[in-house]
């Protein structure tokens, strides 16, 4: 007899009907599929793979908040239901903004490396030492900025002086800007446009993430035991919840770690009938 109340998920790469609901998917075919390739990369490039694997992440992530929904609807109807999360359906939701603006103005997306489309300035620029990230989001820090790099001239000019304009006029633009970052060094900026609130910040590669101040004072780096690999350093969840403070920090499990006391906890199974499911491949584990 079946159970109503039985919660199962599955994560596809194209979901579980249409014509390409069959269709081997690995991240790299669903960056490509989605058009998330085709806005990722230098302007005037190429499109590239994202630096993560993004489908990947994100249908997971789906996966947890879709199999949640559906935990919330059983405790009001008593009934489970299948949870069908597509990979690429994943990507379409990251790619939300970029497919309205595609639908609102008829153009399409192309990679703009660091830049935003209709922000500017909001990218990287090169300075003396390392390279800086900068956003100006907004009239306000517009006008804050320009005197403090030593622009004022900027702030008012006619092809910049609103956020339209800017976006226009944003190639000669962010030449001047370049130049202009390029006369101090990264610490110095950053030191200039932090005393004015202006968001800065750094481009930093992992060695350097982890070790930022930031992430050490929040302990977003722990150390966990590993049944086969011991001592092994991992990012900790970045779920903070006051009320679980007494939450463990596990590593990942292996393989069917835990199928047999969930077969034996929840299902009340004997050791003989999990031994022949396991002999059988129906779940996974030692």
């Amino acid at each position: 007899k079946r159970n109503p109340g039985i919660i199962y998920c599955s994560v596809s790469g194209f979901g579980q009907d249409g014509p390409y609901r069959d269709r081997a998917a690995l991240d790299l075919i669903l960056q490509a599929e989605s058009g998330m390739i085709s806005v990722t990369g230098e302007a005037g490039g190429r499109g590239v793979r994202c630096g993560v694997s993004i489908a990947d992440l994100a249908a997971g992530m789906n996966a947890a908040y879709g199999v949640m929904l559906a935990i919330r609807m059983r405790e009001k109807t008593g009934e489970g239901q299948h949870v069908d999360v597509s990979m690429m359906e994943g990507q379409l939701a990251l790619l939300c903004t970029t497919i309205g603006n595609f639908y609102a103005n008829g153009e399409l997306p192309k990679p703009q490396g660091t830049a935003y489309p209709v922000v500017v300035p909001y990218q990287t620029f090169q300075t003396k030492t390392r390279d800086l990230a900068i956003a100006i989001a907004g009239q306000k820090l517009w006008k804050i900025m320009c005197p403090i790099i030593g622009a004022p001239e900027l702030t008012d000019d006619p092809l910049y002086a609103t956020g339209p304009l800017r976006m226009k006029n944003r190639v000669p633009l962010i030449e001047k800007l370049q130049a202009i970052f390029l006369t101090r060094s990264y610490e110095e900026w950053e030191k200039l446009l932090l005393d004015n609130n202006v968001p800065v910040g750094a481009i930093n590669d992992i060695a350097q993430v982890v070790e930022h101040p930031q992430v050490k004072a929040r302990g977003a780096i722990i150390e966990t035991k590993h049944p086969k690999a011991g001592k092994v350093k991992q990012v900790r969840s970045p779920l903070r919840l006051p009320k679980m403070q007494d939450m463990p920090n596990t590593p990942a499990p292996l393989h069917g770690e835990h199928s047999s006391a969930i077969l034996r906890e929840v299902l009340s199974m004997n050791d003989a009938d999990i031994a022949a499911l396991k002999k059988a491949g129906v779940v996974g584990g030692e």
